[in-house]
């Protein structure tokens, strides 16, 4: 075929990063047609706006939708507002493991700054509890209850505990659940003004952490509310050595 215009399926499959067997079965689903085919060869032949649909099916795919699913959104037959949840979801998923990753590669956190934290819907417990030991169970039983009675909320963090500091021993143990959970020992937390820090580490280097928070909020005016967060990144069901534990300690601003 001398048509500039046209690309053999060997060319397509190439510049995609595909087989020619996955071409194939776009057009067995319908997804593509070839824009010319030889009659004696059965070769195929085709445009750029087919290499560049081909292009689109792939993103598509690589966002985690079934062909059949592109082929709806194609035909204008689908309704566009669960799809647009769906990949919103995934990039929330995907923002909060990209901060996780980006926060690994400090070996001290990279300083105190000043965030809002998202509304949220969770499952909380209180329970007075004093050794860290004591504190990881209670969190785990909690998180097992959290999940069976309601599921789970991947685009936030998973669990957290939370405190005032005029009664440090009586702990909120708090799981993310969907936003549309209603129940016992649910709460709707509104958006809320903080300032954070990731802490480094093991478990009983926080509260020295800590004040870390509270000597920024000091040195810039800052009027904290007395609570405390913190909000569980990698742990032991990540890491046996408790230096690799990563743990967002969360000062929430009146």
């Amino acid at each position: 075929m001398n048509d500039k215009n046209l690309f053999s399926i060997g060319e397509v499959a190439k510049a995609a990063g595909i087989t020619r067997k996955t071409i194939l079965n776009y057009e067995a689903k319908g997804l593509i047609k070839p824009d010319r085919k030889d009659g004696i060869s059965g070769n195929r032949y085709y445009t750029i706006d087919t290499f560049t649909q081909i292009r689109t099916i792939r993103i598509f795919q690589n966002l985690g939708l079934t062909l059949d699913e592109i082929l709806e959104y194609f035909s204008g037959n689908s309704d566009l507002h669960p799809m647009i949840q769906r990949l919103e979801k995934m990039r929330d998923e995907l923002n909060l493991t990209i901060e996780k990753l980006k926060e690994r590669t400090f070996e001290k956190g990279d300083g105190v700054k000043e965030i809002v934290i998202e509304s949220q819907t969770v499952y909380c417990r209180t329970y007075n509890a004093i050794s860290i030991a004591d504190k990881t169970n209670i969190l785990r039983d909690t998180a097992l209850e959290a999940m069976k009675a309601y599921g789970t909320d991947t685009t936030k963090r998973m669990y957290f505990t939370e405190y005032n500091e005029k009664a440090p021993s009586d702990i909120f143990y708090c799981v993310a659940v969907p936003a549309e959970s209603e129940g016992e020992f649910i709460m709707h937390i509104p958006e809320l003004k903080a300032i954070s820090f990731f802490h480094h580490g093991a478990y009983e280097g926080i509260p020295e952490a800590r004040k870390k928070l509270i000597s920024y909020a000091m040195e810039n005016n800052i009027q904290l509310s007395g609570t405390f967060r913190n909000l569980y990144l990698e742990g032991p069901p990540q890491h046996k050595d408790k230096s690799k534990f990563i743990t967002q300690i969360i000062a929430i601003v009146e």
